[in-house]
């Protein structure tokens, strides 16, 4: 119990040294703050990664449900990393939305809030903000947005890495909601998917204009990451795959190309990049991050569990890649920009690392793979994905969407009851028609079920060709683009 005591007060004592700009506060509140002030990294249970101005991080934060009814209380722990001291008067804000309608400000909810403001942190400190907010009883929306931020009179420190708004508010968290009264939780959305189809005649040149790109699905347009409407810009993405490489194409629009970054594994999503998250069995262990900006550099790393190791896992693995991007404009310049296209082909045999190893999959198997662009603007920074996290991360493997490999689609050939394509021969007088000789296999099916009508009107075609001749000739109808 001494020990217990002699600690308690050093910490106490140190803490006085953290805060001291602070001259009011009494032993009692020093020692209360004791417990939420650190020089020792804190470890967060849901993990993020959002950078006000490279001063403060927002490395995570702690929720105790998962899930949030109407007149309920939760408490949400939001764990700041401190790189360099604010000045005095910069306050955090905390505002929590109803799809898009602020409905809460938090912003002086909690003991750091009243006791050390962000204008008293120092370099250095982890400070744990604890908060305990209450769902209002007529919360009617189908989950709650937690907006973060830090303010000064006029002035809020810019998002430069992380999910926000057009207002400098990070997207932090978004619990679902319950039906008023605390009903059952509402569903979580499904993740979507998507088909690979084998890859043919592929060319790396980030053009994506050959014919297995055209056939193989879209993701369709990317989604917002926090809410999965709508994004602010337009960008999709599709999967290849042969027997020695998995290929993905990005096409983004992009009005402002900004990419400085120039060697291999600079922090590419500080600025624009496209992302590929790989999980191949599914299994939220031993997951991949491969990154292509603009200026076709690289980052990829690969992570045991959920960001693990920190901070941006085990970067020495090298995923042997290749990739080829097509510009529709000119990076880091004041011209108006049209966006990107990435052309990435990624070998089977750099997925044959950590526990468990993954192997080349087989037809009809599916990976857990999601897609996501960053985007820089002139002011902070937005992003899209394919499969939303929810969350303001994009490290949540259980969310990442499924990619089914396809086997290649067998050569359609008439059977004993399936008539053959056979080309007809032009009657006497007539002008052949130009014979398709080759039928997407999708459509076969709807082809030879139409023959038989299409023979039968043949006779009804040449008939009436034949009166619009007879017609021609007695100058009773004219001759399309003949001179008059």
């Amino acid at each position: 119990m001494t020990r217990i005591l002699a600690s308690t007060l050093l910490l106490a004592l140190c803490l006085g040294g953290c805060v001291e700009k602070s001259k009011s506060l009494t032993a009692a509140e020093r020692q209360e703050l004791a417990e939420h002030v650190s020089q020792t990294a804190t470890s967060p249970s849901h993990p993020l990664d959002i950078s006000f101005e490279n001063k403060v991080e927002l490395i995570g934060y702690d929720v105790s449900a998962e899930s949030w009814a109407p007149g309920a209380t939760i408490t949400v722990t939001w764990h700041w990393k401190v790189l360099r001291a604010l000045e005095d008067g910069w306050l955090q804000f905390t505002h929590v939305a109803d799809g898009g309608n602020n409905r809460l400000n938090e912003d002086g909810n909690g003991v750091v809030r009243r006791l050390y403001p962000a204008g008293q942190w120092k370099a250095g400190e982890y400070v744990r903000d604890s908060q305990e907010i209450t769902l209002p009883e007529d919360w009617s929306g189908r989950e709650a947005t937690f907006y973060l931020g830090f303010w000064n009179g006029p002035h809020r420190l810019r998002v430069v890495r992380g999910p926000a708004d057009e207002d400098n508010r990070a997207r932090a968290l978004a619990l679902p909601t319950r039906a008023g009264g605390g009903g059952e939780v509402r569903p979580e959305p499904s993740v979507p998917s998507l088909e690979a189809r084998r890859a043919e005649g592929i060319t790396l040149d980030g053009r994506l204009d050959e014919a297995a790109w055209a056939r193989t699905p879209s993701t369709g347009a990317f989604v917002d990451t926090m809410s999965g409407a709508r994004a602010s810009f337009g960008a999709q993405a599709k999967v290849l795959w042969d027997d020695e490489n998995l290929y993905v194409g990005f096409e983004v629009e992009d009005d402002y190309l900004k990419s400085s970054f120039r060697n291999r594994d600079d922090h590419l999503w500080e600025q624009d990049c496209v992302e590929i998250m790989v999980d191949p069995d599914g299994d939220g262990r031993n997951y991949f991050e491969l990154q292509v900006s603009p200026r076709n550099v690289a980052f990829d790393t690969r992570y045991d569990s959920r960001r693990v190791p920190q901070p941006i896992g085990h970067a020495d693995w090298n995923a042997e890649l290749r990739s080829a991007v097509h510009l529709r404009g000119t990076v880091d310049d004041d011209d108006e920009d049209q966006g990107y296209a990435v052309e990435i082909a990624i070998p089977w045999s750099s997925f044959a690392t950590g526990t468990p190893p993954a192997t080349k999959p087989s037809a009809g198997q599916a990976w857990r793979i999601n897609f996501y662009v960053m985007d820089s603007r002139e002011e902070g920074q937005r992003a899209n994905g394919w499969s939303p996290p929810r969350v303001g991360d994009f490290h949540v493997p259980d969310r990442f969407g499924r990619v089914t490999f396809v086997a290649p689609t067998a050569q359609v050939a008439p059977t004993g009851d399936q008539p053959a394509l056979v080309a007809p021969t032009a009657p006497s007088g007539t002008t052949a028609m130009p014979v398709v000789r080759t039928l997407r296999p999708e459509l076969a099916d709807s082809v030879r079920q139409q023959l038989p009508n299409l023979r039968d009107r043949v006779p009804a075609v040449q008939d009436e060709q034949a009166r619009r001749e007879q017609n021609q000739r007695q100058g009773d109808e004219p001759i399309v683009g003949a001179p008059e």
